[in-house]
């Protein structure tokens, strides 16, 4: 069952409890009210009837005049009968047709009203002590059909109020709750758009309850942000794919071609040299990969104050045997600066940002790192001799697999490497960006990170 209808069978089924209690209790209590001034008005005429009674000379006679008048209608029929002390008929008036009721079977203490059957009428009486003679009991009764009628004629007119404002109230709790609800169904109607894979869904609430609204803005807001992750995933998987693809074909073809003929020592040499070659950028790509993958991984695990003076030490040992095949000067200048946060991360950081610089620095040039922290943010870049970033690329240069129009020729790397920078360093809460080196020349890669507390 729909949240909208259970609230609006909930509201509706209190609001006819609480109308039925309601109208309930005021019947009761205009009938009871109706049926105190019926008693009222019989002991009121029973008593002037016994008073009349007492002041007969000789035998005694109920007079002809009409019962009480208990209402706007005039006088009730009157039934009355004179007992004496042995519960003896004495006098009876005509309205008791077929004899006065036995009086063991009516016998009530004087002045209590009571009901009892006579025939087919339904009657209210009550039993009074003539005056000065106190062996005589007078009992004086009037029909119930009047009050009867009345009480019936409450209760259809309670009913109908009834029946009517429950109806009313069901129609207003359903325009009010469906109006309450409208911005629910929006937000569940999208999510059930987005669950089915239209990550195009959106919910774009104009109106309603503050809280609805910023609910359904912040359910937009991860819908994209959902959109862009998933569409960075496939777009990630099929750049991987097609990066793998291509060591794998070449690898894939020097082997075949290696094996459609027999060929010399040194033809076999080049043809595995070749597939060694391939199998290596292969491995390269993996590992890059793999270490995108598991970049945050341990981010659970506890963070420690990492000296980057050492950090970008033991990178630059794993450029150090390339940069000085190409005679680039590789200089570090750090001012003990430290990050809290993973030393196998920041050292990757570091070792993927010199790898590019050294790679694209001409031979002789100079690769320069520098650390240094400014109140509580750490910098730490590095500096390179070579073509620069455009400023279009500058952005989509930290894209996985992507490569400017002047490096799709070029040979080595697996255009993860920038991509990983930016991983690691908002991994830690920074970030990294790219700009000209000094004098228009080169790149300088930036990556700010949080300092460390001092101790």
């Amino acid at each position: 069952m729909k949240f909208r209808t259970r609230l609006v069978l909930t509201l509706s089924a209190a609001t006819a409890v609480t109308v039925a209690s309601a109208f309930g209790t005021a019947s009761y209590v205009v009938e009871r009210s109706e049926e105190r001034q019926l008693d009222e008005a019989l002991r009121a005429e029973a008593h002037l009837e016994a008073g009349e009674i007492a002041g007969q000379h000789g035998s005694l006679h109920v007079n002809n005049r009409g019962g009480p008048a208990a209402d706007d209608i005039g006088r009730l029929k009157k039934f009355a009968v004179i007992y004496d002390s042995e519960g003896r008929v004495v006098d009876i008036t005509s309205t008791f047709a077929s004899g006065a009721p036995p009086f063991g079977t009516v016998s009530h203490p004087s002045g209590s009203a009571f009901d009892f059957w006579y025939g087919t009428d339904h009657l209210r009486g009550v039993f009074v002590a003539i005056p000065e003679n106190q062996h005589h009991t007078l009992l004086l009764a009037a029909p119930r059909s009047d009050l009867e009628k009345d009480n019936e004629f409450l209760r259809q007119v309670m009913l109908v109020a009834a029946l009517l404002s429950i109806g009313f109230t069901v129609l207003v709790t359903w325009r009010v709750v469906r109006r309450l609800t409208r911005g629910h169904e929006a937000i569940a109607d999208a999510a059930r758009r987005v669950a089915a894979g239209d990550l195009g869904a959106r919910i774009a609430l104009k109106g309603g309850d503050d809280e609805v609204v910023q609910l359904a803005r912040d359910v937009d807001e991860m819908v994209r942000r959902l959109a862009i992750l998933v569409e960075g995933q496939q777009r990630f998987v099929a750049h991987a794919a097609h990066e793998l693809r291509s060591p794998l074909t070449s690898l894939y073809g020097e082997l075949q071609l290696a094996l459609r003929r027999s060929r010399t020592a040194d033809e076999y040499k080049a043809a595995i040299e070749e597939a060694l070659d391939s199998a290596k950028r292969l491995k390269a790509l993996a590992e890059d990969l793999l270490a995108l993958a598991r970049i945050g991984a341990d981010r659970d695990a506890p963070q420690t104050p990492v000296a980057l003076d050492e950090v970008a030490k033991s990178a630059a040992a794993w450029v150090a045997q390339e940069a000085a095949r190409r005679n680039i000067d590789l200089a570090i200048e750090a001012d003990g600066s430290s990050v809290l946060g993973h030393a196998n991360d920041l050292e990757r950081l570091l070792r993927n940002l010199l790898d590019n610089a050294v790679r694209h620095s001409p031979d002789g040039g100079h690769v320069r790192v520098e650390a240094h922290s400014e109140g509580e943010t750490v910098h730490v870049t590095v500096v390179d001799d070579g073509p620069g970033v455009p400023i279009e690329d500058r952005e989509r240069v930290f894209d996985p697999f992507f490569r400017a129009a002047s490096e799709r020729r070029r040979e080595g790397g697996s255009g993860l490497g920038l991509a990983i920078v930016r991983e690691i360093a908002r991994g830690h809460g920074g970030d990294v960006s790219v700009e000209d080196g000094p004098g228009g020349r080169g790149a300088r890669f930036r990556a700010t990170l949080p300092a460390a507390p001092s101790a």
